[in-house]
């Protein structure tokens, strides 16, 4: 490519009435400026072409880095998002499976209380019935042994005796009754009665009060 200063330096061989030297070295200067003047501007814009093309190869690089970027940042959103889901079903499973844990323990135990209270209820409704048998047992055998002893008195005094027997028979349940210190459950009243044992401390006692009424008994019929 032709230079400014390659068209300043540039020599013609002179001949016999060629052109007006000057003239010619006139326009040649005129070329010269404006070649300078294009050729600076074409280099400058070379320059700039230059540049710009490396901006647009370090934009398109950022392009490139950002891209990337998005799609790591995506990647590791639908990641935390996937985990968060499982997590989250994790933690209700568990909570369901905690709540019927929770369940079926309190069942159990609400269940384990009912049976200890049924066999509390049990044992005491097995108390009440044997102290009841007892109690009617040894009335009816207090009442016999009354009715013989009573046979034995004077005739005049077997009709009064007689007549206060069931007297007695009632002051000794009553005696019975406080001795004991059982108060029938509601639901006892009705209750059929079972075993009793005739030689207990309680039939004991009856006896011996049997006993010392028929003596006073006996005591008052022989002063009349």
């Amino acid at each position: 490519m032709i230079t400014p200063s390659d068209i300043h330096n540039q020599e013609f061989k002179k001949e016999f009435r060629g052109y007006d030297v000057e003239e010619v070295d006139d326009f040649l200067d005129r070329i010269v400026n404006d070649y300078e003047t294009l050729f600076r501007e074409n280099q400058q814009m070379k320059d700039e072409l230059e540049l710009n093309a490396k901006r647009i190869e370090q934009y398109q690089e950022l392009e490139k880095n950002l891209q990337d970027t998005l799609l790591v940042a995506k990647k590791t959103s639908e990641e935390i998002i996937e985990n968060a889901k499982q997590r989250a079903d994790e933690i209700r499973d568990n909570a369901a499976k905690e709540c019927e844990n929770m369940k079926l323990q309190a069942q159990m135990e609400l269940s384990e209380q009912q049976i200890s209270v049924r066999e509390n209820v049990r044992r005491e409704e097995e108390k009440y019935d044997a102290v009841l048998q007892r109690q009617r047992q040894f009335l009816i055998k207090i009442k016999s042994l009354l009715r013989t002893e009573l046979e034995l008195l004077e005739e005049d005094g077997v009709r009064e005796a007689v007549g206060s027997l069931d007297e007695i028979s009632e002051e000794i349940k009553e005696e019975l009754d406080k001795d004991s210190g059982v108060k029938p459950l509601p639901w006892q009243h009705h209750y059929h009665m079972k075993n009793t044992n005739p030689d207990g401390p309680v039939e004991r006692d009856a006896r011996v009060l049997a006993e010392q009424r028929r003596e006073q008994q006996s005591h008052e019929d022989g002063n009349k």
